[in-house]
């Protein structure tokens, strides 16, 4: 819940909102499961948003679509950023791209 900005307060609260077990004082462990919960739905739904502008530009491959981009703060001075495409025929997200200005691999090192 720290990622968002929440405390323990919250995480007990969403967890009973939920009809979920009370939450672990840990959630280092819950987090990577999530993660990966996450990624494999975003996949999936990206894939079946696909399908859908395929179908809707009558199985032709060239499809047209909505670039939009955003960085977490204004200016040259932030490290993340996020690039979506979306089907102008459907609407829905195709693809999703983050970027950062920071080296992951570097950090993990040191």
């Amino acid at each position: 819940m720290r990622c968002i900005g929440k405390g323990a307060e919250s995480a007990v609260m969403f967890c009973s909102i939920m009809n979920l077990p009370p939450p672990p004082t840990k959630f280092t462990k819950f987090n990577n499961i999530l993660l990966q919960a996450a990624r494999e739905t975003c996949e999936e739904s990206m894939v079946e948003a696909v399908h859908e502008a395929v179908e809707e530009n009558d199985g032709g491959r060239d499809i047209a679509v909505a670039v939009d981009g955003s960085w977490q703060k204004r200016g040259f001075s932030s490290k993340n950023g996020v690039v979506t495409v979306t089907s102008v025929d459907t609407g829905k997200v195709i693809d999703v791209e983050i970027l950062s200005k920071h080296c992951l691999i570097l950090s993990e090192k040191n």
